[in-house]
């Protein structure tokens, strides 16, 4: 039989030296800290045993708070102790028809307020989603651990009061940049178990960006190279971060030889994925490569042949030195002047703040692969 609500009381919960709380709340968007949160409490509440059974994911969007609370008090079949974990838990209080999407917008003192006058016209005498959160948060079920993953969350409730006070809101929200090497350093002894220079740390947010399970994972590959070495150093993620990103950027230019718009397009955007400022790394080694098409057609021009014109540009790999001699016959001296004022255009647009540098480059991609380049 389900226990019957309890009366709220102005008993906190019971203190806990592992630091989980009966009922938790990771507040705010960033998907890689609350999992990383979440994955702790579930190590510290099961261990290495499997948890499966003992587990129970809900939706916050398509479930109601009397379906929480009742799987809170409901023991588990299987293990003596439950982890209850809602997803998108925000939708849980909303209130005459207010969404997840309406409460994941921006908060400020004006979204506090508009949710409490909302909040405020419910009926008189009837409790709210948030007052039945909080009396059971203030008599939890002894066996089951209660997180709440909010995108937004509320810091002018009582229920936010009452779980910060006893250590129960855990903020996961995106890092500032500046703040991101100091995050590295710590992410990397903690979970690695190996030093991270701070000039490591610094290249490796400028060259892998700014998204955290990027930086983990470029991270764990470091850690994985720097074998028994203590320190992983910045010539260690120059050597292994930096090529990846060259080798990304030749990616879009091979593409761009052969004429695939498609497959540049999509190694395009794969580029961004990887680092937001990226449009300022990719136009250095186009414009070189446009240079080298340039300099084949002017060779060509002067009647050498595709061998001596390899030798004397250093073409390289072979295929790449192929794909170029064959552009510049294709495109023409005017040709490739052209693909280049078209790059020259979209860098000084970037530069110069006319329109977003991302879809400049896109411009360029499908530019210089149009025909009027021949």
């Amino acid at each position: 039989m389900l226990r019957q609500e309890s009366p709220s009381s102005a008993v906190p919960p019971r203190d806990r030296s592992d630091g989980v709380r009966p009922v938790m709340v990771l507040a705010g968007t960033e998907t890689f800290l609350r999992a990383e949160k979440l994955g702790q409490i579930q190590a510290t509440m099961f261990g290495r045993k499997d948890a499966r059974w003992a587990v129970v994911r809900l939706d916050g969007a398509s479930t109601s708070i009397t379906a929480v609370l009742d799987e809170c008090r409901t023991t588990g079949m299987f293990t003596e102790r439950k982890l209850v974990v809602v997803e998108a838990a925000d939708a849980l209080f909303a209130v005459r028809g207010r969404t997840a999407a309406v409460a994941a917008e921006p908060q400020g003192e004006e979204a506090d307020a508009e949710e409490s006058a909302v909040e405020d016209a419910a009926p008189r005498g009837a409790a709210t989603a948030r007052d039945r959160m909080l009396r059971y948060a203030e008599a939890p079920s002894p066996g089951s651990v209660l997180v709440l993953i909010c995108p937004a969350w509320l810091k002018t409730t009582r229920l936010h009061a009452f779980l910060d006070a006893n250590g129960a809101v855990f903020w996961c929200q995106p890092l500032p940049e500046a703040d991101l090497p100091g995050w590295l350093a710590k992410r990397c002894t903690r979970a690695y178990g190996k030093k991270l220079d701070p000039t490591a740390a610094q290249a490796l947010v400028e060259l892998a960006g700014t998204d955290l399970a990027r930086l983990d994972s470029e991270l764990d590959k470091l850690a994985l190279y720097a074998l028994n070495a203590p320190t992983i150093t910045a010539a260690m993620v120059q050597m292994l971060v930096g090529f990846q990103h060259e080798q990304q950027v030749w990616g879009l230019i091979d593409a761009l030889a052969v004429g695939d718009v498609s497959e540049a397009l999509r190694r395009h955007a794969e580029l961004w994925l990887m680092d937001a400022k990226i449009g300022f790394k990719i136009v250095g080694p186009i414009f070189y490569w446009l240079r080298q098409v340039l300099q084949a057609r002017e060779l060509m021009d002067r009647r050498l042949a595709d061998g001596p014109i390899i030798r004397e540009l250093k073409l390289w790999p072979a295929s790449r030195a192929a794909q170029t001699v064959a552009l510049a016959r294709k495109w023409g001296l005017g040709g490739c002047r052209r693909a280049a004022a078209a790059l020259l255009s979209a860098d000084l647009a970037a530069k110069s703040s006319l329109g977003d540098p991302r879809r400049n480059l896109e411009r360029f991609i499908i530019e210089v692969l149009d025909a009027k380049m021949e």
